[in-house]
């Protein structure tokens, strides 16, 4: 880790044939701009509900000190078992065998840095175990695809066990849960469906043969993953207690509200964060997050602070432990190395 981010920046620019190619911008200019054009807007319409809901500032220190303590312990026990369920999909994908406490420390150190520079994370991720362990780019993304698959896959399941066990008419604005975890469930074959798509289909000259070539290969890594038992049996395990570890989070955070939840009102909060995890329309889902726990606490009858601080508290205390666990692995050395974080990464 004791190369700049530039100079690693400058390595992912060459393809893995070794060629020159020029850099680009993954996000135009302009995008980010609006990005975060709306995430200030967004941020201050929650300034402003609370400006109007004055009594909701209280729900910020509705936590006791034992409360947060188990919650910090929580987060840290989240994020081990996030990298160590990544960990197995990586090594399944991608081939070479990874000791996981690097692993475990690249997964923190790209947290970390995209909490300062939103995508740099993600860039110095990739570009770091290629050159500290040589999975390639395409390797990387197609196990980072089969990842994402798998946990959606998960949480879709275990989602669907919580509501058929204790709420199977449950429903959010008149619409059914049922509704809305099918349509999740529909666009879980979508890879499936892209890889035969691409099989399918041949361009075999210029870019768009290049982009096909690897679009392929990464969609059909990811695909091919499923296959390997020993890992999906890992998976279960992982996913299964990360989303009770999440639940108990949810339920803490929510913990100074006047109202009871329910287990299945705390799955549907979980399900709203992972989405905002997958979608991301403003750099972080700031303020965009927020609002949308507020609609949907409003909607439960918690009230929309409620869900404001949920998100704010669940944002803070990760932050807090990656920040910690970033700075010891060395990602403040990273940022003041020069030019480690560009716009363009």
């Amino acid at each position: 880790m004791s190369e700049t981010f530039h100079k690693e920046n400058q390595e992912h620019n060459l393809t893995e044939s070794g060629e020159n190619r020029p850099e680009v911008s993954f996000v135009p200019k302009y995008r980010k701009a609006l990005q975060w054009v709306l995430a200030v807007f967004c941020v201050l319409w929650v300034v402003w509900h609370f400006y109007q809901n004055r009594q909701d500032l209280g729900l910020f220190g509705s936590l006791t000190l034992p409360t947060i303590a188990l919650l910090l312990g929580l987060f840290i026990f989240h994020l081990w078992l996030y990298s160590l369920n990544f960990y197995y999909v990586i090594i399944s994908c991608a081939g070479p065998k990874i000791p996981f406490i690097a692993f475990f420390k690249t997964i923190i150190i790209g947290r970390f840095l995209s909490s300062i520079a939103p995508q740099a994370g993600g860039v110095w991720r990739a570009i770091h175990l290629k050159h500290k362990f040589g999975i390639s780019y395409t390797r990387y993304i197609g196990g980072f695809l089969c990842f994402l698959w798998l946990d959606a896959a998960m949480n879709i399941l275990l989602s669907s066990v919580i509501f058929a066990l204790f709420a199977p008419t449950f429903t959010i604005s008149s619409i059914s849960i049922w509704i809305i975890l099918g349509i999740l469930g529909i666009g879980w074959f979508i890879p499936i469906f892209l890889e035969k798509l691409l099989h399918k289909t041949s361009v075999r000259t210029g870019w768009l043969g290049r982009i096909h070539e690897r679009l392929s290969s990464m969609i059909t890594i990811a695909v091919q993953g499923i296959h390997d038992h020993k890992m999906l049996v890992r998976v279960i395990v992982l996913n299964t207690t990360n989303f009770a570890n999440n639940i108990l989070i949810i339920y803490l955070c929510l913990s100074g509200s006047q109202e009871s939840i329910t287990i299945p009102a705390l799955a549907v909060f979980f399900i709203l964060l992972k989405l905002s995890s997958y979608i991301i329309i403003t750099p972080g889902n700031v303020g965009i997050r927020e609002i949308a726990y507020g609609m949907l606490a409003e909607q439960m009858g918690l009230g929309a602070g409620a869900g404001i601080v949920l998100s704010v508290f669940y944002r803070l205390f990760g932050m807090i432990i990656v920040s910690l666990f970033g700075i010891y692995f060395g990602g403040l050395k990273l940022l003041t190395k020069e030019k480690i974080i560009k716009s363009q990464s």
